[in-house]
């Protein structure tokens, strides 16, 4: 809710914080888009509502400053508070061309990365931005890719990061060609370039290290920082949390319906999604799949879900716009999480705000950070009855009636911790915290 001046109400009741002058490091950031660039952009304005002022490092990708400006402008007071740095990325270097394929993409991206942060540093300097009161890296969340904003001045506050979590190898059935490129992944990007001096020294140097799943937090330790602190990195608009609805209100006349949310590559695993559901057919006749998102493997799938025999109860709904995604979800009756490698996967928090269970694997920052009562974790265990156990947990929630109903409370109730507002205040407590011990 916001004021004629569009004063957030968050602000005026805000506990007595000192307004700060934040450097805010977001490489992605993009209001437009969901995650990282949404997250990059959601935490300038969660902050600017807290009464801060955001100095706001980014690039210019994709149409995304122009999207920053036009939301700037409807933001009235609070967007004054947001001052954005536009600082450009690298020119492409010629040696990355000689790499094969599936690594060139990766390499080029690091290596823009890295040097967008060089020249972030000296913008900084040159803009007067180290007489700041603290720096916030927030993106990329990417423990490998350190900070370069370390040297600025001002204490820095690095993440929350993921980065460390790897695909399990005894589950290497699930990515088919593309468990080589993985493997090599954990061994160059995870392995070895975290062992540069730019990540260690941001490791040492940080005055706070915030990590996003317990599989990062261990390779910080293993790599000096002894107290890295666990916080979700992803969070959700507080008006997306769905108020429960009355018990006893008849659940609407639908097939039982699964939804399936992510990029149709691989490391998801829509595949083992797919060999899931249609073993949930045999118990449960009648019931479909929605799975919203587009990749490289879709022509695949479709393939799949024929030769499964369920072509008929799959709907491939592709990349939708905000409004019908979240109409996805309310009408679903679970969500269905089978990544093999993801710092956590929004697609869960947007579930459970509006009250939707979750059927996830119990694994990286999923597992840390799953809602009581709204999730049906499953252990990795066996990688060749991993379906039957997916599929086992899935008509699990459908046949428990009770359970759902505890579900559409419990979920946003959780995820009410991590609304945007409610993790901006737990910075304001993290940026006391640094700024006293200094």
């Amino acid at each position: 809710m916001t004021d004629p001046n569009g004063e957030a109400a968050d602000v005026r009741h805000r506990r007595d914080v000192r307004p700060l002058r934040i450097v805010l490091a977001s490489y992605a950031c993009d209001p437009s888009r969901g995650t990282e660039p949404g997250m990059g952009w959601a935490w300038a304005e969660a902050l600017a509502r807290r009464g801060h002022t955001v100095e706001l490092l980014t690039r210019s990708h994709g149409g995304n400053t122009e999207h920053i400006r036009r939301r700037i402008e409807t933001l009235g007071t609070v967007g004054r508070r947001i001052r954005t740095h536009v600082v450009a990325t690298p020119p492409r270097p010629r040696w990355v061309r000689l790499l094969p394929g599936f690594l060139r993409g990766q390499a080029l991206e690091f290596v823009h990365y890295n040097g967008w942060q060089r020249r972030a540093l000296e913008h900084a300097r040159d803009q007067g931005l180290d007489g700041a009161d603290l720096v916030h890296h927030v993106s990329y969340g990417s423990l490998v890719g350190g900070s370069a904003l370390r040297r600025l001045g001002p204490p820095l506050v690095f993440g929350p990061v993921g980065g460390g979590q790897t695909a399990p190898r005894s589950h290497r059935r699930w990515l088919g060609p593309a468990y080589f490129p993985e493997v090599l992944r954990e061994l160059l990007w995870v392995r070895c370039l975290s062992l540069r001096p730019a990540c260690r020294a941001t490791l040492r140097d940080a005055a706070l290290v915030l990590t996003t799943n317990r599989d990062t937090a261990r390779r910080s330790r293993r790599l000096g920082r002894a107290d890295p602190r666990m916080v979700l990195s992803d969070g959700v608009p507080a008006e997306l949390l769905r108020e429960p609805s009355q018990k006893g209100t008849p659940r609407p006349e639908r097939p039982p319906t699964v939804l399936w949310v992510g990029r149709l590559t691989a490391i998801k695993a829509p595949g083992l999604a797919l060999r899931a559901f249609a073993l949930l057919v045999a118990r449960i006749p009648g019931a479909r799949l929605v799975v919203l998102g587009d990749g490289p493997l879709r022509a695949d799938l479709e393939r799949l879900s024929a030769r499964l025999g369920v072509a008929g109860s799959v709907c491939f709904r592709g990349r939708l716009p905000w409004k019908e995604a979240l109409d996805a979800y309310d009408g679903a009756d679970v969500l269905l999480f089978t990544s093999l490698r993801d710092s956590f996967g929004v697609q869960n928090l947007e579930a459970w705000a509006r009250g939707l269970p979750v059927v996830h694997l119990d694994h990286q920052g999923v597992g840390d950070f799953s809602a009581p009562g709204c999730a049906a974790p499953v252990p990795l265990g066996n990688p060749a009855d991993l379906p039957q156990r997916l599929a086992h947990a899935l008509a699990g929630v459908f046949a428990d009636e009770e359970a759902r109903h505890r579900a559409a409370e419990a979920g946003p109730r959780w995820a009410r911790q991590h609304t945007w507002p409610a993790k901006a205040e737990l910075a304001e407590g993290l940026y006391e915290s640094v700024l006293n011990r200094r």
